[in-house]
């Protein structure tokens, strides 16, 4: 038996405001497109089975966008007699029991076989069962869940098995995305009685079992991303052969920093055009770092030029590595949560500094760190409105 295994596909996920004659943002476009190609993929490809660990939209309230076009291609699968298995990550899971999922829409579709109300749940397709186990609410409810499939397992004999689970693993905790509901998975789940485990959430294609694989996102979403080859897998349970199979072009690129010792702005403005020549910033995202300016050169560079650039690529991100200072220093997206916290460092240290007299520091304090709070509180609610 030959499965295909992708995950993380975000359908709904949107960047930089750049949008086409329609008014369609041109990010979240571009990963429509390159699911229906991922699609026609594994049409071409013909497996058994397609397994989706988890994260199909990137909002728990999709939009009616992205909902049309998980439909228009998982019907296009089940036309050509391959049966799909889903399970829902992180992303698109409801936070709580009262809340309605996304896949309730796709229940009851001939062929689908979606597991996301918190449980484990077994899909017979064939002779292998696809032990399915969703996002849950608590990470204890994993180690819960995994014990029901224990004794399910128990129960039969006979016939393969693939583990299908979404966050995660141990190994990889330094790597969290430190999204909402992102949970741990035990390495004790990796069990090597499976036939393969199939795992969603971490974006890079990785082998962490010698029978389980995070098949990565098809799409790239941060920069980190921008060296791994993304793409789906194509697994035989037979031979336990593991192929990588490319899907989309790669079109992040993390430029190596450009050394800008002791250059004027319009040297560093030449050399700007002629990487960004040489590399074709055309429907690319690109990030190129200067090393070592000057802050006078950085503030001189021509906003024309810049602005010209930007206007060709998909988006360009310029970032300055300034001669006083030691290095970039990289930096995940800060939750809002952590914003109000954050300032009162801030504002202690600027105050500490003098820079704020200490007469006004605890009005300072009190009136930003409830203003940031109110931010934090709607920010986290808007993740979960239907408007997104």
């Amino acid at each position: 038996m030959k499965i295909v295994h992708m995950a993380d596909s975000h359908l709904g996920f949107s960047a930089y405001g750049r949008v086409d004659r329609w008014g369609r943002n041109l990010r979240e476009e571009m990963i429509y497109e390159g699911f229906k190609e991922t699609v026609d993929r594994i049409i071409e490809l013909q497996p058994d089975a397609v397994v989706h660990a988890g994260d199909v939209f990137h909002h728990v309230r999709p939009r009616i966008r992205p909902l049309y076009v998980f439909q228009q291609n998982l019907e296009r699968l089940v036309e050509a007699d391959i049966p799909v298995v889903i399970i829902s990550g992180n992303h698109d899971a409801p936070k709580s029991y009262a809340a309605l999922s996304p896949f309730t829409l796709f229940e009851g579709m001939e062929g689908v076989h979606i597991a996301h109300h918190y449980r484990y749940e077994p899909f017979e397709v064939g002779e292998t069962t696809f032990h399915s186990i969703p996002f849950c609410l608590g990470p204890e409810d994993y180690l819960a869940e995994f014990r029901k499939m224990q004794e399910r397992r128990a129960e039969r004999s006979g016939g393969r098995d693939v583990l299908v689970m979404h966050g995660l693993v141990e190994a990889l905790w330094e790597r969290r995305l430190r999204t909402v509901g992102e949970h741990q998975l035990k390495e004790s789940f990796l069990k090597s009685d499976f036939s393969y485990i199939a795992l969603g959430h971490y974006h890079g294609q990785a082998q962490v079992a010698k029978n389980g694989w995070y098949s990565g996102s098809v799409e790239y979403f941060r920069f980190n991303e921008a060296k791994d080859e993304k793409g789906i897998l194509l697994v035989d349970l037979d031979s336990e052969e593991v192929r990588q199979i490319p899907v989309v072009d790669k079109y992040m690129i993390d430029l190596d920093p450009v050394d800008c010792t002791g250059l004027s702005s319009r040297q560093v403005e030449g050399l700007i055009r002629s990487v960004c020549d040489d590399l074709g910033l055309k429907e690319k995202i690109v990030r190129l770092r200067l090393s070592e300016i000057s802050r006078e050169a950085y503030r001189s560079l021509s906003r024309r030029l810049l602005g010209e650039l930007r206007g060709e690529a998909l988006h360009l991100d310029i970032v300055p590595q300034f001669s006083d200072e030691t290095a970039l220093r990289e930096t995940e997206p800060m939750e809002s949560r952590d914003l109000p916290q954050e300032f009162r460092k801030f504002i202690e240290g600027e105050a500490a500094g003098e820079a704020i007299p200490a007469a006004i520091r605890d009005g300072v304090l009190a009136y930003g760190t409830g203003l940031l709070a109110r931010i934090s509180e709607k920010r986290a609610a808007e993740r979960f409105d239907a408007a997104q």
